[in-house]
């Protein structure tokens, strides 16, 4: 049983040794993304052994499709906007880029719905709105043959402003009171050269 044990450990630190220092570059998106209309390519890049920095930027498109139940009408709506997403990653395996990370995450997200011209009101867009918050996320980063997948979970905080086209209607979300949630998700990409 000791010669099991003692064989393990050795191929086990064997294992370690040969792993390469993993990518100091990655480029990635969110393949999810794209069937909810919001298309965003992020880029890492490792600062040191245990620490990295991520961007992520996109943009928003798509209609929406609401169904008015009194008069059994249906208003179409097309959205626009951006979303810009800064973390800074901390690595405790001492490979950045690479493995189980703990990160903190900021979020800002503004778009706008406008009424399609088929409906009779002359005010546009129907409404703005803008999301800004805050995570803390635990993920992990798997790397191997350049391919990279990123699956993270944590809480979020959001602040939701919304400005609707009739200044009459306000709806405020305040940080820490239904702005919150989870966040969670996956990307996919590349990464190059050595950390």
């Amino acid at each position: 049983m000791k010669n099991i044990v003692l064989f393990f450990l050795l191929f086990c630190a064997g294992s370690l040794m040969a792993q390469s220092n993993g990518p100091a570059y990655v480029i990635k998106t969110n393949p999810f993304g794209l069937f909810l209309g919001q298309y965003q390519l992020g880029y890492e890049q490792a600062l040191s052994d245990q620490f990295s920095v991520q961007v992520s930027a996109g943009m928003i498109v798509g209609e929406l499709t609401a169904y008015d139940s009194t008069s059994s009408e249906s208003v179409t709506a097309s959205r626009s906007g951006f979303i810009v997403i800064p973390e800074v990653r901390f690595y405790p395996g001492k490979k950045a880029c690479e493995g189980f990370y703990l990160a903190a995450v900021a979020r800002f997200r503004s778009e706008s719905v406008d009424i399609s011209e088929s409906v009779d009101i002359s005010e546009t867009p129907l409404y703005t709105r803008n999301a800004t918050g805050a995570a803390l996320v635990f993920g992990y980063q798997y790397y191997g043959d350049g391919v990279m997948v990123d699956v993270f979970l944590g809480p979020q905080f959001k602040h939701i402003d919304t400005k609707w086209f009739d200044e009459s209607i306000s709806e405020e979300e305040q940080l820490f009171n239904g702005g919150n949630g989870v966040r969670f998700g996956v990307n996919v990409g590349f990464g190059w050269g050595d950390n």
